[in-house]
């Protein structure tokens, strides 16, 4: 809406009726004007005749177009809709704007967002109060003569009869089987419709057109008791209030749109719906785009509303297309008591219910005409309700059965001859020797990843299968003979050991998973019969340690066609192998096919046990080489072995022989390990876990016991979070790598923690983040080969960071011996080795170890030890199976090709309290990836992106959990938005995803593989354009992504037929617009992501802040720059924010035209990034370009960006220039880390270059610092040290007078004295050396904090001539620190800093109640920067006032009946209720007063508003005997500045004595020590005590500290 359109339109509304009157009223309608040239209409609203018009905001009408409605469900608010029913009958329903009828739809309001004045009189005309001279409660008769059934939220009340003798309409009790009293705890009120805060709602101008009134029941309770239910009139204010926030919310996200809101005068036009459905859901606000909407007129046949309630648009044609999953929608649960919590776990495809909490909907199976006389027919068919058995209570184990006989699973040792087993001795000891020799050469050398691919044909690009090294030893081949051997001697092993073979029952175990029913199907399998789920047991597995369960396992592993020996992966053949409780007995590896779960019981894990003599690499074994190409062939590529997990298990090898590993674990993305302990014998050769090569990958909380070493192994890039060894002779050995994070490793009694030296001792590993750690009892806790400044030297870049030391012999040595690091200190704050820049392109220098920079870590984002937060995996192993709700039971198929768009909606919305469970094929806890897949036109127009999954909407705050999920595509859908988050996290962490990836093409059933997507090397493959934006975290959104892999397929996943060991993996060109786009400004962790082949970029912060990422990973698309950025895209280049310019001049290397940027940050501040693999592998399919590092120009653009952006450990491959900053580059040949294949580039320490300072550096020092006699703190110099502010002392400084003018209008504006009671001080900077800079700098000596000016004055609010308000402050310097307050004193304190390694003790960032850089703009006087007066609460329920009426406790009746031999007789006695004696009231004629007159004092309003609130505290409270009931209010800036905090106090001086609470009479006797004292004038209150013979009230204003 155009300022000017409305000063044209005000000035001709001013004088339509000079000669009207004010009334005590309101008009009911609207005023339209069409401006010239214009067709659309603009409202404005005049309350009264000479009043200013109020702009009305129309959301239907203008280029916006938005469709915003108020759903009543008549099924439960039954009275409400028969009170809306008989108002549309009458006259002025059927003509509710007359004045603008050609505008507006029948059903159409406005919402007043006066509702401090206005809603509130209007209210009070037509449901007059108590208070009033003729209450509504005494000239309306409850019930009505067709009064409604009374619903509550746990279904009908029995009767709608009154309550005997009550006074407050109460509804009449019910009585339970024993005789015991059951109050309705509802009663009567008043129902006016339309409402209060509706425009049309009240008596009208001239109080002659009134809103209908009608008996409607709401919620009340005894004195002092907690509401326990719900009713219509509270549903119906839950609704009003829910309305009015999404109001809010589209005027607030849109202030250029709806110029002019004011959140407490504007009017918004709103549609009215009502329907009748039993879905638990009694109202619900909807906001949709109108333009979408269909026109289809479906109509129900019966019993829906079909008045339209916009132009050519219905109700039903809303309902429609929200239930089609568009829109967002508030939903109203009709089951919730107040009781309850509401947790906010909501996502939806294209909906985000706002309402939290919200259960299933309860089955009311009753006939709602029942006649009321029978009514106990119902009570008692609904008597029996399921129960869910107690959450966190214990739950009895269940025996475990097998869906197999038991003859299946006899122990091979009963069915063995003697000789059997002399045989099998033989063949064990045979090959172990053989296996023990081969795998000991192997650890010695193990298989490296290699890169390159065969050209299989002409133009025919596929990726080989097979990984080669030269002199790599083969493993030994597990045959089914030794296989079988293996079994039979471990049996004999354990017997002999002291074992029983007799079979006993096994306990299922009390984790969910094991019980819930299994519903899912592969997407696109064609095999039904396919198991996703399977359990060992049912495959003959024992679990009692004795019985050798090997064959059983394998059996459950690759029972059906899996994708095993022979196959180089697939999507169609994934599993779960569950283990319940016990000790599973392992004779040979079992190898885990790919798409593999395994999964044990969370409440009591299972442990796999190797046998004495246990044969093969590793217990369990990701990839299995299978002896050809020299022993390096193997199942599967190592960095394509993808989607794999590992959950909840005990691996034990201690009593195996030598030269093994609990886990042989080659992994690439998507995949986790989680709750692992891997235990192995002390001071042997064994190995925890063997991990020689891949491309991960994430794992974490894995315990490590025993054994040569915990980790051993290499990968591209890793994440490993919350990692214990316990006992190991060495912790981890990475034998290669570029990146790794470690993070949150505890390590004790370790002799070398991390040895980062190759298996042949030449180094070469890239780089190590080694974060919030620890070392207990170490000799050294890492080792590294010497470092060296030359480039291609193999130096590695080391990290560490808030490392903690504890009996640690040396912190760093090399294998040379020198010591680099000791290990005296205790914590490392910061230390780093290797290349560093430090702000620009030019800054290189070679770090030999320390601290780099003055990063400081950003508080928001650290846990509460100030380690970088973050929150594991969530298992809901206290979760009862009830609590759990398959998708398919509610109406999903999940087959991959019928749209479950609906269900899927419509299960979110009835599963709020649940947790939803999503079979594998449906389409949050997922089973086996479980796919959600878009597909279909909708998605198909790129210049109109549309949302797959969005979760919350914007501005929405609360909490939602998903897991193991895949987000998927069909088809084209150049459209397609697969993931926007838009929530906030109520709490850290709250608001989460683990295990979620993206995959896009490359996969049976997408219909984006080689067949439809070849790879071409020259054009565009038409059709193939698969998405505009993998995910989306919007700006006002936050959370947490742990192991995330956004993936556009370079290859096809599938292999063909699952049995031939050449296949290759066929490579395709999709094209996919934008990999990562993150906006958050709020606390966000990544920890484990990456993103994959997107054509303008992968990650993209833009704006960011307050992020911790790592590591994080990226490849360029393999196909470009044929077609080079942004082909296919680039007509829609822009259409996201923080997109390329793609200024393609030629000769420009850093124009990103060749090929996808892999990070961009922009104008980002507060951004850390622990861990970075950057990588550019191809050339239009050739890898010629990836050694002279020609792939492409550039990988990494920054530009813009403010303070504090840091990048560690980045490894970049292929491309000339590792980074752009600010349009200057950094060459990856100048960081050359190893001078052979592929030529890796590594940069310890990017600090990125900032517009202002380098770092947010400022170090907040906690206020408590001040209880010490000699405050004391400790931080790393250099330091720039907040200190917390003074409250010690107040003064006043006069409040200049200021002009204000318009035209001919002037004003002077007066303000009260300020009352300054919070003293800031300057900055303090600390330097080791003293040396000068921009800040005041000082070496590490005592000092006396000086006090800091204001830097300017807080605002005012005034009002101008034309009644629009404006913030104004004095443009004059404010004064100077007085050299003494008029109260109080300053401090002279000396301040005693130490220069430490870490900053302690601290507060977050704007923790203090006061300070300069926090303050709200504009920053007001006696205020922090709201509007709102704290004189009327701000409750979402617009009924608080009515819910202040108490509902006394009915009293109880019983009846017997005694019989006799000689005649019958009834007598009917009634039981007496015991009474209290009469307590003593307080007498107010006795009041003695005490005025305080001295101390801190604050404004009447305050005073006021304080008294309010504590008597609303005390409304329920049982205020009998003696007690004393007190409470806390502060107020952050007490006249502008400081902070004030009003105690108040109740106290009750004698047992006989009680105060009946009245909120009128508890705020006059707060009033008393108010207004009686300190008479000098309205403000500068001291407070004091009012007392009695019973009473003592106090309300004091104090400084807080």
């Amino acid at each position: 809406m155009a300022l000017l359109r409305f000063v044209t339109f005000l000035v001709g509304l001013l004088f339509l009726h000079p000669a009207q009157l004010v009334r005590a009223q309101y008009l009911q309608d609207y005023t339209g004007q069409t401006q010239a040239g214009s067709f659309h209409q603009t409202w404005f609203y005049q309350p009264r005749w000479n009043d200013p018009p109020v702009p009305v905001f129309d959301f239907n009408d203008g280029p916006h177009k938005i469709s915003v409605y108020l759903v009543y469900n008549c099924f439960y608010m039954k009275d409400i809709c028969r009170n809306a029913d008989n108002f549309f009958a009458t006259p002025r329903g059927q003509n509710m704007h007359p004045r603008s009828s050609s505008g507006l739809g029948p059903r159409t309001f406005g919402f007043d967002f006066n509702n401090r004045y206005r809603a509130r009189n209007r209210g009070r005309h037509t449901c007059p109060d108590a208070s009033a001279t003729r209450p509504w409660r005494d000239n309306h008769t409850c019930p009505e003569s067709d009064q409604q059934t009374v619903m509550r939220h746990d279904g009908p009340w029995f009767s709608t009869a009154l309550e005997p003798g009550t006074t407050t309409n109460a509804i009449i009790h019910d009585t339970g089987p024993n005789g015991q009293i059951i109050p309705s705890n509802v009663r009567y009120s008043c129902d006016e419709f339309p409402p209060k805060s509706f425009v049309e709602g009240g008596d009208g101008v001239d109080l002659s057109t009134p809103s209908n009134t009608r008996c409607a029941a709401l919620r009340c309770s005894p004195a002092g008791v907690f509401p326990t239910v719900k009713a219509e009139q509270d549903w119906q204010g839950s609704a009003h209030g829910s309305l009015r926030l999404e109001l809010e919310e589209i005027m607030g996200n849109n202030p250029a749109t709806f110029f002019g809101f004011d959140k407490t005068n504007s009017i918004a036009l709103f549609n009215l719906g009502m329907i009748n459905v039993q879905d638990g859901i009694a109202a619900k606000v909807g906001v949709s785009p109108e333009r979408q909407i269909t026109q289809a007129k479906k109509r129900a046949e019966n019993g829906n509303d079909t008045i339209p309630i916009e132009k050519g648009i219905t109700f039903e044609d809303i309902h429609e297309f929200m239930t089609a999953g568009h829109g967002n929608e508030t939903l109203i649960s009709a089951h919730h008591s107040p009781e309850e919590e509401f947790s906010s776990m909501v996502s939806s495809f294209n909906q985000m219910p706002q309402m939290e909490g919200m259960k299933s909907p309860m089955a009311w199976s009753f006939d709602d005409e029942l006649d009321r006389n029978n009514a106990r027919h119902w009570k008692d068919h609904h008597n029996e309700k399921p129960r869910n058995m107690h959450r966190d209570g214990a739950r009895e184990a269940r025996v475990a059965t097998r869906n197999v006989p038991d003859s299946t699973v006899t122990p091979l040792l009963k069915r063995a001859t003697p000789q059997d087993l002399e045989e099998a001795q033989e063949i064990v000891e045979k090959a172990l020797a053989e296996s023990s020799k081969l795998n000991a050469l192997r650890l010695a050398q193990p298989l490296r990843n290699t890169y390159g691919i065969k050209k299989a044909a002409v133009n025919n690009l596929q990726v080989d299968n097979s990984t080669t090294n030269e002199d790599v030893t083969p493993l030994l081949h597990i045959t089914t003979q030794i296989a079988q051997a293996a079994a039979l001697v471990a049996e004999a092993d354990s017997v002999a050991a002291g074992g029983n073979i007799t079979k006993r029952a096994v306990s299922a175990g009390t984790y969910w998973m094991g019980s819930l029913q299994r519903k899912g199907t592969v997407p696109w399998g064609n095999d039904p019969a396919y198991k996703v789920f399977r359990n060992v047991l049912d495959y003959g597995a024992v679990g009692d340690g004795i019985t050798d369960d090997t064959k059983a396992i394998k059996s459950a592993m690759i029972n059906g066609t899996r994708c095993g020996e022979k196959c180089n992966g697939s999507t169609t053949k994934n599993a779960i192998v569950y283990f319940p409780p016990g000790k599973y007995l392992i004779s040979t590896t079992i190898a885990m096919p790919f798409g593999t779960q395994v999964i044990g019981d969370a409440n009591l894990r299972p442990t796999l046990v190797a046998s004495p003599k246990f044969i093969g690499l590793g217990v369990l074994s990701t990839d299995e080489y299978t002896g050809g190409a020299g022993g390096a062939e193997q199942y599967y590529i190592n960095t394509a072995n993808f989607y794999r997990q590992i959950r909840n298990i005990v691996i034990d090898i201690t009593q195996a022989g030598a030269n093994i590993s609990a886990l042989h674990y080659q992994v690439a993305q998507a995949t986790s390990l989680q709750n692992v302990e891997l235990v192995a014998k002390a001071g042997s050769t064994q190995i925890g876990m063997y991990a020689e090569n891949g491309s991960g990958g994430q794992i974490s909380d894995v315990t490590f016991t025993g054994g040569g070493i915990g980790l051993y192994g290499g990968n591209q890039q890793f994440t490993a979070q919350r990692l214990t060894f316990n006992g190991c002779t060495t912790g981890v050995q990475v034998i290669w790598d570029w990146g790794w994070v470690w993070k949150s490793v505890k390590m004790t009694n370790v002799k070398v923690g991390f040895r980062l030296v190759s298996d042949d001792g030449s180094g070469n590993i890239g780089s190590v983040s080694i974060l919030d750690s620890s070392f207990t009892n170490v000799g050294t806790a890492v080792v590294i080969t010497p470092p060296s400044s030359a480039t291609g030297s193999g130096s590695t870049g080391v990290v560490l960071e808030n490392v903690a030391f504890s009996g640690v012999s040396t912190a760093i040595a090399d294998t040379a011996g020198k010591t680099i690091l000791a290990g005296s200190t205790s914590v490392i704050g910061h230390w780093a080795l290797g290349p560093i820049y430090t702000g620009s392109t030019t800054s290189r220098s070679f770090q030999q170890g320390g601290k780099v920079g003055n990063y400081v870590r950003r508080s928001t984002l650290l846990d509460p030890k100030g380690a970088y937060f973050e929150r594991a995996k969530p298992q809901y192993e206290n979760r009862p199976i009830g609590d759990f709700v398959h998708l398919k039971d509610l109406g999903a198929l999940g087959d991959g090709t019928t749209d479950d768009t609906v269900a899927f909606q419509r299960a979110l919305y009835s599963t709020l309290g649940k947790i939803l469970f999503v079979d594998a094929g449906a389409k949050i806890v997922g089973e086996t990836w479980s796919q959600l897949v878009a597909s279909g036109s909708y998605f198909e127009n790129a210049s109109k992106p549309q949302v797959l999954l969005k979760v919350g909407n914007v501005g929405d705050i609360g909490n939602v959990e998903m897991q193991d999920l895949l987000f998927t595509t069909r088809g084209a859908t150049a459209g397609l938005i697969l993931v926007q988050w838009n929530i906030a996290a109520a709490s850290a962490g709250s608001a989460a995803l683990w295990d979620c990836h993206a995959r896009i093409g490359g996969a049976t059933g997408t219909k984006l593989t080689p067949a439809e997507c070849p790879p071409v090397t020259s054009g565009i493959n038409q059709g193939c354009s698969a998405a505009s934006l993998m995910m989306h975290i919007t700006p006002l959104a936050s959370g947490y992504f742990e192991n995330m892999w956004l993936w556009g397929a370079d290859h096809m996943l599938d292999d063909p037929d699952l049995t031939s060991p050449s296949n290759d993996m066929v490579q395709t060109s999709i094209y996919i617009a934008r990999g990562f786009l993150i906006e958050s400004t709020k606390a966000t962790w990544l920890y484990a992501t990456a993103s994959e082949h997107a054509v303008f970029y992968q990650y993209n912060f833009n704006g960011a802040s307050n992020v911790f990422a790592g590591m994080i990973q990226t490849e360029s698309p393999y196909f470009q720059p044929t077609p080079p950025p942004p082909a296919p895209f680039a007509a829609v280049v822009g259409l996201f924010p923080g997109d390329p310019s793609y200024s393609c001049a030629a000769g420009n290397e850093f124009s990103g035209c060749d090929e996808s940027w892999g990070v961009i940050i922009t104008k980002s501040e507060n951004i850390f990034i622990a861990g970075a693999g950057i990588y550019s592998w191809f050339s239009t399919y050739a890898q010629t370009c990836i050694d002279t590092q020609l792939c492409q120009k550039a990988l990494i653009l920054l530009t813009s960006n403010k303070a504090s952006v840091r990048i560690q450990n980045l490894i970049t491959i292929g491309a000339k220039y590792m980074a752009v900053m600010d349009g200057k580059g950094i060459t990856a040949v100048s960081n050359l880390n190893v001078k052979s294949h592929p030529f890796w580039s590594q940069i310890t320490i990017l600090d990125v270059g900032s517009t202002g300072p380098q770092f947010n550096d400022l170090i907040w020092i906690d206020p408590a610092v001040w209880k010490m006699d000699q405050p004391k703190f400790t931080c790393v110099p250099p330091c720039h040290v907040k200190i917390p502010p003074w409250t010690g002392a107040t003064s006043t400084v006069n409040y200049p007078l200021m002009t204000v003018s318009s035209g001919t209008w002037t004003s002077t504006i007066t303000q009260a004295p300020i009352t300054i009671s919070q003293w800031v001080f300057e900055i303090v900077t600390l330097t080791q050396d003293g040396t000068n800079n921009k800040h005041k700098r000082q070496g590490f000596a005592s000092f006396i904090p000086v006090l800091a000016t204001t830097p300017f004055w807080p605002s005012v609010i005034y009002t101008g001539v034309d009644g629009a308000t404006t913030a104004t402050a004095p443009s004059i310097p404010f004064p100077t620190p007085p050299a003494s307050p008029l109260v109080g004193s300053f401090p002279k304190r000396w301040w005693n800093p130490e220069i430490g390694i870490m900053n302690d003790p601290t507060v977050l960032e704007c923790t203090y109640a006061f300070d300069f850089s926090c303050l709200p703009n504009p920053y007001l006087v006696g205020g922090d920067g709201s509007l709102t007066s704290p004189e009327f609460p701000d409750f979402d329920d617009e009924n608080w006032e009515e819910l202040l009426t108490i509902c006394p406790a009915p009293s109880s009746t019983t009846s017997t009946t005694s019989t006799s031999t000689t005649k019958a007789t009834t007598t009917t006695t009634i039981a007496e209720q015991a009474t209290e004696s009469p307590l003593e009231q307080g007498n107010p004629a006795i009041n003695q007063v005490e005025c305080y007159k001295k101390g801190e004092n604050t404004e009447h309003v305050r005073m006021e508003s304080a008294a309010s609130s504590f008597c609303k505290s005390i409304s329920k409270s049982s205020l009998k005997g003696k007690m004393i009931k007190s409470n806390e209010y502060p107020f952050a800036y007490n006249g502008g500045f400081g902070t004030v905090t009003i105690r108040i106090s109740l106290e009750i001086l004698k047992d006989t004595c009680e105060f009946v609470f009245d909120e009128k009479t508890c705020k006059q006797y707060l009033s008393v020590p108010t207004d009686s004292c300190d008479c000098g004038g309205i403000n500068n209150k001291h407070g004091g005590t009012v007392s009695n013979n019973c009473l003592q009230w106090r309300i004091d204003p104090e400084l807080s500290g």
